[in-house]
């Protein structure tokens, strides 16, 4: 497996995602090694439960390696930071050059985003074998916006032996982008549902007891749409329950979102909780009344899986891979960029009696038991590496 996000050490949750899909496929009996983009701070190859993982530098001195340096994506660095774009054909180059050298001893090339596809696919003359390359969101919603970016993106996909894409969405807007839709399976995303489970009875009591939480995890970016959420915030009306909102995260829009906070009178029910470990946004997950993705682009939701299995009903943006996710037995869609609609949703979900909420939550649980689980997941993985080889 390939990718540019990669959880940088134990406990970190940026590009967890790929992390749980290498085990699970690992669980399935399938020998994994995992090359990755280097980050200031973190090993260059360790052995973890079982998998090998490699993230080569690309840039000297290690501390001015720049193409992870914000959280929220590639497309994001390379917009904001001129020396990534520099860095960017020099990680290309080590990146193809690695993913050869581990490639030679495996079965085929499974690529995150099709920046890694394309440097798989660059590597090929030297491993010869197969490539599977999964799009995301970003590589496809923003990427092949241009010319230049639809161009690269169906040549890479074009030329995979097999694409899969995490939501409808996606599918549809790769194909849009000229890749051959006879070559795209649709393969969500999973999640760990024994990590992300609902709060036993007695915390059930004391969650009762509580101000309801409303929740947020993610990166701060723009697309996220947090600005949206806290305008709704403040159209609630004054007689609802009173109520937390918690935002779990870091990025380059916490600046403006607390100035936004005070400017809004909201700094009584506001809280910025920062970064936070798994395990910390799993028990953050288990408190929460709602989940909230105010997302103006997403290409399916990894924290809408993680409500779900926490048994926490979601109000999200009716766009892009979240309309394969959030349906009516598990919460509500609302227009994105509409702080009224999103306001009118959070009322209802405040005002929601104890039986409704329960049955959304049930639901929620199940969701996620049935289609998400990772070892479903992989297993599908699994069945699909079997008939491109």
């Amino acid at each position: 497996m390939v990718a540019t996000t990669f959880p940088r050490w134990a406990g970190d949750g940026q590009g967890a995602f790929i992390w749980e899909l290498a085990r699970a496929v690992h669980r399935q009996g399938v020998e994994v090694q995992v090359v990755a983009l280097h980050t200031p701070g973190a090993k260059t190859s360790e052995m973890i439960e079982g998998i090998a993982v490699a993230r080569p530098r690309y840039w000297w001195p290690e501390r001015d390696e720049s193409l992870r340096k914000d959280g929220g994506g590639l497309p994001i660095t390379l917009r904001k930071y001129p020396l990534a774009r520099l860095q960017l054909p020099f990680f290309m180059a080590r990146h193809s050059q690695v993913i050869a050298q581990h490639a030679r001893h495996c079965d085929l090339v499974h690529a995150h985003w099709t920046l890694s596809g394309s440097a798989a696919l660059l590597a090929r003359p030297l491993h010869r074998k197969p490539v599977l390359v999964t799009v995301q969101g970003s590589d496809i919603f923003q990427v092949a916006k241009s010319g230049l970016g639809a161009w690269f993106t169906r040549r890479v996909l074009n030329s995979s032996d097999q694409v899969t894409a995490l939501s409808h969405a996606l599918k549809d807007a790769a194909i849009d982008a000229g890749a051959r839709a006879e070559k795209i399976a649709i393969v969500p995303n999973g999640v760990d549902i024994h990590r992300f489970m609902p709060p036993q009875e007695e915390q059930r009591g004391q969650k009762a007891a509580q101000p309801p939480i409303i929740l947020f995890t993610g990166f701060l970016i723009q697309r996220k749409g947090v600005r949206y959420l806290l305008e709704a915030l403040a159209l609630l009306p004054a007689h609802l329950p009173r109520y937390r909102a918690v935002i779990v995260g870091e990025g380059p829009e916490e600046e403006a979102l607390r100035a936004q906070v005070a400017a809004l009178g909201l700094g009584d029910r506001v809280e910025f909780a920062g970064f936070q470990p798994q395990a910390a946004v799993s028990e953050w997950m288990r408190q929460a009344h709602v989940f909230v993705l105010p997302s103006l682009e997403e290409g399916q939701g990894v924290v809408l899986l993680e409500a779900l299995a926490s048994g926490t009903p979601v109000v999200a943006s009716d766009v892009d891979g979240i309309r394969d996710v959030v349906v009516p037995e598990v919460g509500y869609r609302v227009p994105p960029a509409d702080p009224a609609a999103l306001a009118a949703a959070l009322e209802q979900m405040l005002t929601i009696d104890a039986a409704g909420w329960q049955r959304l939550s049930q639901q929620a649980r199940q969701c996620a038991v049935d289609l998400y689980d990772w070892d479903k997941i992989g297993a599908r993985f699994v069945e699909i590496y079997r008939g491109i080889q």
